[in-house]
């Protein structure tokens, strides 16, 4: 049966939206703190506005206790504190509390009242507070960052393939505190809870298909009257039915939204769905050397909404992944979030020296982190170039874990409010819906089956895959005997003998791609880092002759630290390409080297003068390269394009010097010296 499209609605480019009625305050600064180890604070109504704190720690939030000199790696129960001035909001009006991240487990209280709770340490999370606000208030925080068997991450439940002690434990820190951002947010009571956007470009026409889908809280879809054809270009949208505006670059760009069907109910909310065609001339694809970025700016009745996004087509096509078309292969990382001083919290200096060294790096395809990364590191994903597979949690979880029903809807709670968080970033490619289960059980290969069901209901506009450490072992003969049959891209562990193990799996699923979310070698492993450099080397080798191959991650970026039997006494796990502080080491170079999309190599022309011939890989990784930059002892050359096997030669006049190969946005991706 085909869609209906009912012209409900026709916007073009609204030249004026009405101004957001929502206030956005910061409760970031100074809050009173205080462990509870007994777990008393409830009981005692450590939460009352007339609870005597005078001997209470002052901290600044974010804040991450577990790192705070005063109380390092404590888990347990502990309370933030803090005062702020909000009148109560006139009618029309409500008030929230949001929260981007506390871990683990959180309770929320107003003026002594609770307000609400939340599970899970790395997901947003709001409270209505509209009714307890009283002018000056008391906002209290508890905080638990224990975890057990039911906590994701959590211990695993008795399972005779795993060692007790093993067992009770995950491989990173439990950095417990408010590790991100706060805010208090006033919004009118009819306002936009969720916007999504999914584009599909027609790589053909060159033109783009934009589909808005926007939730309203408030409004009672059978209260919705669609406006008629050619509603007047005014400050809100005619007909109470939503009015979008796309930029880019602060120029707008030309979109006429249709309504497609009637508005509807969904998890009590109104839902509106709207596409437009954005013309050949105004589409500019995004890509890892081109990461345009366009703006939606969505008005409905006095409330807006605001969402970056960019116009990009991915898929899979036999064992080729494609990005708007074109088959890529690409390097990548796991970073684990921790950095020494800072836990978990990700500030910008961090994030920043991080993903500069991670993008000239070439590590450009990442299944980044077991966890819901921060709405910073995607943003610059996003505006830099960088591919991302998002994982919400289930690590190693045991069968009797995955069948569990509490498990079950915790993580669908988790998966659920880090797609809606972050369906609009271009970036995020692909969602895994775990790491390291035993997916050759019953439970495991359903746990898979029914997770990216749930997840494609929510979001069908991505990929699918989870980390898999069974997929390439020997006792797997079929491939309905282990849960990648269900994933868009098998995704593996593997930690040595790569080749081998690759090849069984492509045996076992020969029409899919594959891509190795973790490989490498630990620096107490080896005798020296040359050792780690001959690995990687040998491990490129395998790489290069598996062209089913799209990808492979480094485990790990970073050093991090853990209480995961057979850690470093230093108390890290020292995988990383860099140390705890970010110091290079020489299997980063090494990684630069071999991650390049090019090799450079030297030569003399007639006259003696330097050549330089720049080859776009065509094994392993292989991509086209836009835009890049050849600078050699003071001369700048531009490669325009260079598709896989591609060449241009340059003549410099120098004889000496260093050669630096610059991707877009300035990031080295190869650093070598002049040799004749």
């Amino acid at each position: 049966m085909m869609k209906k499209l009912y012209l409900f609605l026709v916007i073009i480019c609204l030249p004026l939206l009405a101004a957001s009625q929502q206030k956005k305050q910061s409760l970031h600064g100074e809050w009173q703190f205080a462990l509870d180890p007994l777990n008393v604070g409830e009981q005692t109504h450590w939460y009352s506005t007339t609870f005597p704190r005078q001997r209470w720690d002052k901290v600044n939030v974010p804040h991450c206790f577990s790192i705070d000199g005063r109380y390092q790696l404590y888990t347990g129960t502990a309370w933030y504190v803090r005062q702020f001035t909000q009148q109560p909001v006139p009618q029309g009006y409500k008030a929230f509390l949001r929260f981007e991240a506390v871990f683990y487990k959180s309770a929320v209280y107003v003026n002594g009242k609770k307000a609400g709770e939340h599970e899970g340490g790395y997901t947003p999370f709001e409270v209505d507070v509209t009714d307890l606000l009283n002018g000056e208030n008391t906002l209290a925080l508890k905080v638990n960052n224990a975890w057990d068997s039911t906590t994701i991450p959590g211990a695993k439940t008795r399972v005779a393939y795993e060692n007790d002690n093993v067992g009770q434990v995950y491989p990173w820190i439990n950095y417990g505190g408010i590790n991100r951002e706060v805010h208090l947010i006033i919004r009118p009571e009819v306002y936009v809870k969720r916007l999504k956007i999914v584009t599909d470009p027609d790589l053909t026409k060159k033109t783009a298909k934009i589909n808005v889908q926007v939730d309203v809280a408030g409004a009672p879809a059978a209260a919705v009257t669609p406006s008629k054809q050619g509603g007047k270009k005014t400050g809100k949208a005619p007909g109470n039915v939503p009015g979008i505006r796309i930029t880019r670059d602060g120029t707008v760009v030309p979109a006429t939204f249709k309504t497609v069907g009637v508005p509807s109910a969904a998890d009590g909310l109104t839902r509106f769905l709207l596409e437009a065609t954005v013309a050949a001339k105004d589409v500019k694809l995004w890509n890892q050397d081109e990461p345009v970025l366009y703006k939606a700016e969505v008005v409905f009745n006095s409330d807006t909404a605001l969402s970056s996004f960019g116009i990009r087509k991915i898929e899979v096509k036999g064992t080729s992944l494609l990005l708007n078309g074109e088959s890529v292969r690409m390097g990548g990382c796991n970073r684990p979030l921790d950095y020494p001083g800072h836990g978990s919290m990700d500030p910008a200096e961090v994030l920043d020296k991080d993903l500069t060294l991670i993008k000239s790096g070439g590590m450009e395809l990442s299944r980044i982190s077991h966890y819901p990364v921060s709405t910073q590191l995607l943003d610059w994903a996003d505006a830099h170039g960088l591919l991302i597979i998002a994982e919400p949690g289930n690590w190693q979880m045991t069968p009797k874990q995955m069948s569990d029903p509490v498990m079950r809807a915790k993580f669908q709670a988790q998966f659920t409010e880090m797609m809606e968080r972050d369906w609009n970033h271009p970036s995020v490619i692909a969602w895994s819906v775990g790491n390291e289960y035993p997916s050759q059980t019953p439970e495991g290969r359903a746990w898979t089956k029914d997770m990216i069901e749930f997840g494609k209901q929510h979001d069908a506009s991505r990929l699918y895959t989870f980390a898999s450490m069974i997929v390439w072992r020997d006792f797997i003969k079929a491939p309905e005997e282990e849960a990648s049959q269900y994933v868009d891209f098998v995704s593996a562990n593997i930690y040595g003998d790569h080749l081998k193990h690759l090849k069984h799996i492509h045996e076992l699923y020969p029409n899919k791609p594959v891509y190795v979310s973790e490989f490498g070698l630990r620096t107490d492993g080896v005798k020296n880092e040359q050792d780690r450099e001959n690995h990687l080397s040998k491990a490129m080798q395998d790489f290069r002759q598996c062209d089913f191959l799209v990808g492979a991650s480094i485990w790990t970026f970073n050093d991090y630290q853990s209480r995961f039997p057979g850690t470093n006494p230093s108390g890290y796990r020292p995988w990383g390409l860099v140390s705890p502080e970010r110091e290079i080491r020489g299997m980063y170079v090494k990684w630069q080297e071999e991650f390049s999309p090019a090799t450079v190599v030297f030569g003399k022309d007639a006259s003696g003068k330097t050549t330089i011939t720049v080859t776009a890989r065509n094994d392993f990784p292989r991509y086209t390269m836009r835009h890049y930059q050849l600078q050699c002892a003071g001369e700048t050359f531009d490669i325009a394009e260079l598709k896989p096997g591609e060449s241009k030669t340059f003549v410099s006049a120098a004889s000496t010097g260093e050669v630096r190969l610059i991707k877009p946005g300035g990031f080295t991706a190869l650093k070598t010296n002049i040799q004749r």
